[in-house]
């Protein structure tokens, strides 16, 4: 009867201990999953707030270049305008003044050429009246007309319109992409292929220039925001990618991946 009960007493135990351990390793999955949904939800958060903030510096971005379009078009054009008519009304009939007066004309003609189509690349409107693909266009003509550089534009498949911010964005990031070819690059030959696939537009913008250590640039620019950063930054923001290759001297290729409307 004793052995029965130390038996039993025993059995007791061991299921005691299999409960106690049962009830605590579901406390622990518990804890987990409420620790992970917490994480989870907190990243979501993290998330939302910084997108939200990308995209309104993005919008103040757009307002600004639109006060200066305005400003370029409706001011510094019709100044520069007025001194031309200026110009025209000078009666000198030396040789000398009539070659220099025309020199300042045409100067002047081109000047107010390349501010108007500056202003009208800074105005957001502008994508909407051309689309994606005549803004790129235009860029690359703006760049050919210098005499400085050697370009190539291509268009291949059947081209569609994408969201108009999506499209913006885009073309903000193609353009910056043109700036550091010219400015940082010092490159001379540009090309850009825009690829109208059925579930994505892919854009490949390359130059010939000096190049850069894409892991080196990116560690540096991470902690101000600007760079290569923002562009992912920006692109993860509409759905799509940006990935650059560049080793110095070898020129940099950048690809730009955009989902057609609808797609994940």
């Amino acid at each position: 009867m004793e052995k029965q009960e130390v038996f039993i007493s025993v059995i007791v135990g061991i299921l005691l201990m299999i409960f106690l351990s049962t009830v605590f390793i579901l406390s622990i999955v518990r804890y987990n999953k409420k620790l992970y949904k917490h994480l989870k939800e907190k990243q979501h958060m993290q998330t939302t707030f910084q997108n939200t903030l990308l995209q309104t510096r993005l919008e103040i971005q757009e307002e600004t270049f639109k006060t200066i379009s305005q400003e370029i078009h409706d001011n510094i054009g019709q100044s520069l305008s007025f001194v031309k008519l200026n110009l025209n009304t000078i009666d000198d009939t030396s040789p000398a003044t009539k070659e220099k007066i025309t020199e300042s004309k045409n100067l002047l003609t081109k000047t107010i050429h390349d501010l108007r189509d500056i202003a009208r690349s800074l105005n957001p409107d502008f994508i909407n009246e051309l689309g994606l693909y005549g803004a790129i266009e235009q860029q690359v003509q703006l760049l050919e007309k210098t005499g400085e550089y050697k370009t190539a534009f291509m268009v291949t498949g059947d081209a569609y319109r994408n969201d108009l911010q999506r499209e913006l964005v885009v073309f903000r990031i193609v353009q910056e992409l043109l700036n550091n070819a010219v400015k940082h690059a010092a490159a001379n030959e540009v090309s850009i292929v825009m690829d109208y696939q059925p579930e994505k537009l892919s854009i490949t913008v390359h130059d010939n220039g000096k190049g850069f250590d894409v892991e080196a640039m990116d560690s540096v620019q991470h902690n101000n925001g600007l760079g290569l950063r923002n562009m992912h930054n920006r692109m993860t923001l509409i759905k799509g990618s940006i990935t650059i290759n560049s080793k110095p001297m070898e020129g940099t290729t950048a690809i730009i991946e955009l989902p057609k409307q609808g797609n994940p």
